[in-house]
């Protein structure tokens, strides 16, 4: 089963410079194993959607950058806010890919990197580890604890 991975530009696969840098014709640098693990991504088949606070305007400098690199992907996604970045799925009933019917399959997971430090310890980590309090977390962006109000 192929996967989607949403993947962020700057400061993930390359090093983070500032927009006026960028707009100066800053030189961008990859970060460590980027084009590694993208190259691992491709070699599964798995789609890649890019994204980024660069704004739209940004588009040719930044696919340029991305050709130069050796950069694939499928779709990127520019505009988006500086901010935390939270995928919502649903989680599957079976487990198609191993064909079980009594173990769900989650569909949403992330992976946090240090900003510029690249992809060199991403293989030593847990990366599926259910995160600790992330019911809590995503009440705490919503601002409100509607969750605890059901039984009222």
């Amino acid at each position: 089963m192929n996967k989607t991975w949403f993947i962020d530009i700057d400061g993930t696969l390359v090093k983070h410079l500032d927009e006026s840098e960028i707009e100066k014709g800053g030189r961008e640098e990859l970060v460590p194993y980027a084009v590694e693990f993208m190259a691992g991504i491709q070699k599964r088949g798995d789609t890649v959607v890019l994204t980024t606070a660069r704004p739209e305007e940004f588009r040719s400098i930044t696919e340029r950058m991305l050709k130069d690199f050796g950069i694939e992907y499928d779709h990127i996604i520019f505009d988006l806010a500086h901010r935390e970045r939270i995928l919502v799925n649903d989680i599957k009933p079976v487990d198609e890919l191993h064909h079980r019917r009594d173990k769900p399959l989650p569909t949403a997971y992330a992976i946090n990197l240090k900003r510029n430090e690249g992809f060199g310890d991403v293989l030593t980590q847990d990366l599926w580890e259910k995160p600790l309090g992330a019911k809590d977390k995503v009440f705490d962006l919503f601002d409100l604890n509607w969750y605890d109000r059901l039984g009222d």
